[in-house]
């Protein structure tokens, strides 16, 4: 579909889809274009919901989510495809537009939204620490501000969410390398930990590795933490391995 095409739809979902779509077949510059055409909709929707309930009146929205998410994602993805197209600043343009979302008013239902699906922004801090970690850059305050390391990301289902949380902690452990290594070690024991629950083999192998370049820097309670996870995962083999062989 043409980029003419693109600024007829208005339809805000199918947006999303398309761009989403878009951002899987690396098609970058496309990604940017409608970001900005769903940020420019999303906008003009919320100008007339605003515009109606100052007279009282109700706008029907046939969205399937808040409509604040549409700005957020519009951000998001622009500014992954930025990243990716190794146009840095602007991707951290993006990012504080999308901090700066507070303007929104009836912010509190995407924060319910966010609760209860934290996987929409993980991809956010991955690429931040990417980012900071190729220049450089100091972004504690970003961290702290868009995503403290939860662990309520350990309890996402899906493998592909999962993997993504492994991901961000080793990506938190290469940024926090050079400034606090407990802080390193932490994240670390935080990857491997879920790593094991759901048998990712590659989160697993490389967080195991920059642990053990860093066991000296450890406290007796990381290490201890470490031997643990590790224990636990070799009984879950053993186990295997017994029904396996009595199947």
């Amino acid at each position: 579909m043409g980029d003419l095409q693109i600024e007829n739809i208005t339809n805000l979902d199918y947006l999303v889809q398309m761009m989403q779509m878009a951002y899987k077949t690396e098609q970058f510059e496309r990604v940017i274009h409608i970001a900005d055409h769903l940020y420019s909709n999303a906008q003009e929707t919320y100008k007339q919901v605003q515009f109606l309930k100052a007279k009282n009146k109700k706008k029907r929205l046939s969205i399937n989510r808040p409509l604040v998410y549409y700005f957020g994602i519009s951000h998001l993805l622009k500014g992954l495809a930025l990243q990716k197209l190794e146009r840095y600043y602007e991707s951290l343009e993006c990012i504080d537009k999308y901090q700066e979302l507070g303007w929104f008013i009836g912010l509190d239902e995407y924060i319910t939204f966010l609760l209860d699906h934290p996987e929409e922004i993980i991809p956010e801090c991955i690429t931040i620490l990417e980012a900071a970690i190729a220049h450089g850059w100091q972004i504690d305050e970003y961290l702290d501000r868009i995503l403290p390391y939860n662990e309520s990301f350990a309890m996402l289902e899906e493998a592909e969410n999962v993997s993504l949380f492994v991901h961000y902690m080793y990506c938190l452990a290469l940024y926090k390398l050079p400034l606090n290594k407990s802080d390193v070690i932490d994240a670390l024991i935080r990857g491997i930990a879920v790593s094991c629950k759901i048998d990712l083999e590659a989160g697993f192998r490389k967080s195991c590795a920059l642990f053990e370049t860093l066991r000296e820097s450890a406290t007796e309670n990381q290490v201890n933490q470490f031997k643990n996870i590790l224990k636990g995962a070799i009984s879950n083999e053993k186990n295997y391995a017994y029904i396996s062989c009595h199947v």
